[in-house]
């Protein structure tokens, strides 16, 4: 194994499968890759409210907070930003792990049943299913391993 791609949004929850990713990639020896996809903008206009799209400082400074972040909890590794520009989530998640050419693919999922998932939609689910690699997920709350060589 030689690259490993892990995925966080910068949530709580997105940055729990960065400490698994680094502990698997120290164990296998392997280079690793964090990826975040920003979302094609799309201000929420609703019969009530308006939240228009970040602005351009805006996206900057979540980007630096971000790569702040996965700089400290990853130290050897980088951070790729993408932008969706049309693409699914889940599409860019698997194009950036052909380019990147990864062995694996780390991340967390909501674990959502039922009428969440139907309405939601899930990105772990149609990464996992669609992805030539393993795909490791986490669910929220599970303590990382500790793996050994």
């Amino acid at each position: 194994m030689t690259t490993i791609l892990v995925t966080t949004d910068g949530s709580d929850l997105g940055q729990q499968a960065l400490a698994h990713a680094h502990n698997l990639a120290q164990a296998l020896g392997a280079r690793l890759t964090a990826l975040t996809v920003h979302p094609d903008p799309a201000p929420l206009v609703g019969e009530f409210a308006y939240v228009p799209a970040p602005t351009p400082e805006e996206d900057r400074a979540a980007e630096e907070e971000l790569r702040a972040g996965v700089e400290r909890q990853l130290p050897g590794g980088s951070l790729r930003v993408e932008r969706a520009a049309g693409r699914t989530i889940p599409r860019v998640i698997l194009d950036v792990a052909a380019q990147e050419q990864a062995s694996m693919i780390v991340m967390s999922t909501h674990g959502r049943s039922g009428l969440g998932r139907a309405l939601l939609g899930s990105v772990a689910e149609a990464v996992a299913h669609h992805s030539p690699v393993p795909v490791l997920l986490i669910r929220a709350g599970q303590v990382p391993t500790t793996w050994t060589r």
